[in-house]
């Protein structure tokens, strides 16, 4: 746990959701060229080194570090996109991971929402770099969570990853935020500001509607407060969160399946935003057999979108990595799967990765995104997809085994348009 920040640094640090970071790129022109293509192609490129610190109290007192990278760390990392949103301008909203990786290590790491602006690189253009230009504090000033988090004897109660595990976000019409945490799980509710406005919102059993489905990593069940066996996953609870494009329901899905059930299912919930509560309607997604959890689900339409689906592996060309099409049927009933891009064979025929460092992997004409976690996929238009990883700072080595991994950006363009 870090020590209080006197007025002056949290003074700088609560204004940088309006002050940039680094240099922005307003200026840039991100468009991407419009090339018929006849199997999904990398079209653009870009990456932020991971090794990109935000103002902040130093962190990672109970890391032991990895790949060259140890602890204390100097500020904030700017790491671990578990969720993307797109702005108006092209800049992204990335929300970061909850930290190092548990509960317990990532105490003195601030969970914030960063806006990143992709100078991409493009068959004709761009530098592939990635500018930090601010970031959302997410706190509770107004006291919204019953039970302890770390800062709660400050009065603005900056939420840390030992209090969160926030893995999936969109944007209400307000600009308000719903974010999915791991950990209870819950649905969190923030103003665009940052601060939380309700109380966590827990998830029912739709199968048993006067009990609650907990992680074992929920904090009432530590607590020993009206306990509720657990029957979600360890690191199985909300990873990817939907939202319908008329605005009004929020669809949270499970990372992993329930314990005890043997069959591969996923759980996804339907939530009335307006109401601010669950319908009881819910949908089944069906694992394949390779794969072992699920990083995002986006809706591009009242029934159709893309769930990213994956294997535990990294640094493996072999490895499970797909985005899969998906159609909600009848309620209670299993979705609709399609494959749609094998992550791990992009056509890369402009060399969009740029000079590949030694035992850089999945670079060449056949491009690769063999990370363990890739969370975040956003749906540009019809045939344009952005895909972005979680690099579990410092701990992932995916694209190389003795280098710690990057935040990559890549857009993809499909042979077949969405819509």
């Amino acid at each position: 746990m870090y020590k209080i920040m006197n007025k002056k640094t949290l003074l700088a640090l609560l204004c940088c959701s309006a002050l940039a970071l680094t240099a922005c790129n307003d200026d840039q022109d991100q468009k991407t060229s419009v090339d018929q293509v006849t199997e999904p192609t990398l079209i653009s490129f870009a990456k932020l080194p991971v090794e990109t610190y935000a103002i902040g109290p130093d962190s990672g007192n109970a890391v032991s570090g990895a790949n060259g990278i140890y602890p204390p760390f100097k500020g904030q990392p700017v790491q671990g996109f578990s969720a993307a949103l797109k702005n108006e301008d092209g800049s992204y909203m990335a929300m970061s991971d909850n930290g190092f990786g548990t509960q317990d290590n990532s105490a003195d790491y601030l969970l914030r929402i960063y806006q990143i602006k992709a100078d991409f690189r493009t068959k004709n253009k761009g530098t592939g770099q990635v500018s930090v230009q601010s970031f959302i504090q997410l706190r509770d000033p107004n006291k919204r969570i019953p039970f302890e988090i770390v800062n709660g004897n400050t009065s603005e109660r900056l939420l840390t990853g030992a209090d969160f595990d926030p893995e999936s976000m969109q944007r209400a019409a307000d600009g308000s935020y719903w974010i999915g945490d791991e950990f209870g799980p819950y649905l969190l509710h923030f103003s665009a500001e940052g601060i939380l406005l309700d109380a966590p919102i827990g998830l029912p059993n739709p199968l048993n509607s006067i009990q609650e489905l907990r992680s074992p990593q929920n904090q009432f069940n530590k607590a020993n407060i009206n306990f509720v066996e657990p029957l979600v996953q360890r690191s199985g609870g909300f990873e990817g969160m939907a939202i319908s494009p008329d605005g009004k329901y929020l669809y949270p899905l499970l990372e992993k399946p329930l314990l005890n059930d043997a069959t591969g299912q996923l759980l996804i919930s339907q939530f009335d935003i307006q109401k601010k509560s669950y319908t009881g309607q819910y949908y089944w997604f069906a694992l394949n057999s390779k794969a072992t959890n699920i990083g995002d689900f986006q809706l591009f339409s009242d029934k159709e979108g893309i769930i990213i689906e994956r294997d535990a592996s990294q640094n493996n060309l072999g490895g499970y990595k797909k985005l899969i099409r998906v159609t909600l049927t009848e309620p209670k009933q299993m979705v609709v799967r399609e494959d749609l891009v094998d992550l791990i064979k992009i056509a890369n025929p402009n060399l969009l990765y740029g000079t590949a460092r030694d035992g850089d992997i999945g670079t060449g004409q056949v491009f690769a995104f063999p990370f363990e976690t890739i969370e975040d996929v956003i749906i540009e238009n019809g045939t344009t997809l952005t895909v972005l990883n979680d690099n579990n700072f410092p701990g992932s080595s995916g694209r190389n085994a003795k280098l710690a991994d990057d935040n990559e950006i890549i857009q993809i363009r499909l042979p077949k348009a969405l819509f």
